[in-house]
């Protein structure tokens, strides 16, 4: 069990280093994002939080499209005092968020990103 347990620890932290990587210049091009997707495969629990994150920021009367552009887009510490989130948390969040949308939605993916 915690072999499994560590594992998972690990590949958040990859997971987690590789998005700040992606995401500490200004204007990262989008064939990175699309890389980075590539390696993502969404588990059940992936969508679960995405849905119950969602409803949190309904219920906080937050426009999630707004948000996971921010996060894309702003300096970790701007986003963090602006939203009062861990902005780690929403950047794995995010990805789950790009990942469907690539997949069900290939120009909205697009706009999203560009």
């Amino acid at each position: 069990m915690t072999d499994i347990l560590n594992f998972l620890h690990y590949k958040n932290e990859k997971l987690e280093n590789e998005l700040s990587k992606l995401l500490e210049r200004a204007n990262s091009p989008a064939g990175r994002v699309d890389a980075l997707l590539e390696n993502k495969a969404l588990q059940l629990e992936d969508h679960k939080l995405f849905l119950a994150f969602l409803a949190y920021l309904a219920q906080q009367k937050l426009d999630a499209k707004t948000l996971f552009q921010d996060v894309l887009r702003l300096p970790k510490h701007h986003f963090e005092a602006k939203y009062e989130m861990k902005w780690t948390q929403v950047i794995k969040l995010s990805v789950t968020f790009l990942t469907i949308l690539r997949t069900n939605d290939i120009n909205s993916y697009k706009q999203f990103i560009d």
